[in-house]
């Protein structure tokens, strides 16, 4: 290993380390579908010079394999969210999903996985229109919320507000609502 593949300072599991990283972010980039293998192999080489091509081609299917494991995961939590849901009403249950929508969807720890569609959660209990129309209403309820965060946390005040503004709601939703503004605006 020649000296610029390694950086000043850096012990061999500091190297190590950041092998891994490359292959879980890189392999994040397939699952997403932004990068083939090739793609991936020689950006991870790239980031991290030095070591024989088998070893690049092990980290990556170690990375895959891990990235498959947690989307079963997620998967999982998803399907458990909505089961939940479903028996909630239609303000509430799509505010649930369209709250995960919009808040988690696009982590890099959903692995590609993407929203969850509300038509497929709920279209068998309710018409699109419904559906569309309590989006709607979550949308204003979510952005409201984040609104609200920019100022001082007064909880109860904020919280009658939001009831008043958005009835229908629950109390978990308006919570969600305005704990997402006041993370934001932090």
């Amino acid at each position: 290993m020649s000296s610029k593949d390694q950086r000043p300072e850096e012990t061999p599991e500091q190297r190590e380390s950041r092998l891994r990283s490359a292959a879980m972010y890189h392999g994040g980039r397939i699952v997403e579908d932004r990068y083939d293998l090739e793609d991936a192999l020689e950006q991870i080489q790239h980031a991290v010079p030095g070591f024989p091509p088998e070893r690049y081609e092990a980290e990556l299917n170690e990375a895959l394999a891990w990235i498959d494991e947690a989307q079963l995961g997620v998967l999982a939590r998803e399907e458990k969210m909505i089961a939940e849901v479903r028996v909630l009403d239609l303000n509430n249950a799509a505010f649930a999903i369209h709250y995960y929508n919009r808040r988690y969807s696009g982590h890099v720890s959903q692995y590609g996985l993407g929203r969850i569609n509300l038509i497929e959660a709920l279209g068998d209990l309710y018409s699109r229109e419904q559906i569309a129309g309590a989006v709607a209403r979550a949308d204003a309820l979510i952005d409201e919320g984040i609104r609200m965060g920019i100022g001082p946390w007064n909880s109860e005040a904020d919280m009658g507000h939001l009831r008043q503004a958005h009835p229908g709601f629950s109390d978990r939703a308006l919570g969600e609502a305005l704990d997402w503004g006041h993370l934001i605006h932090r």
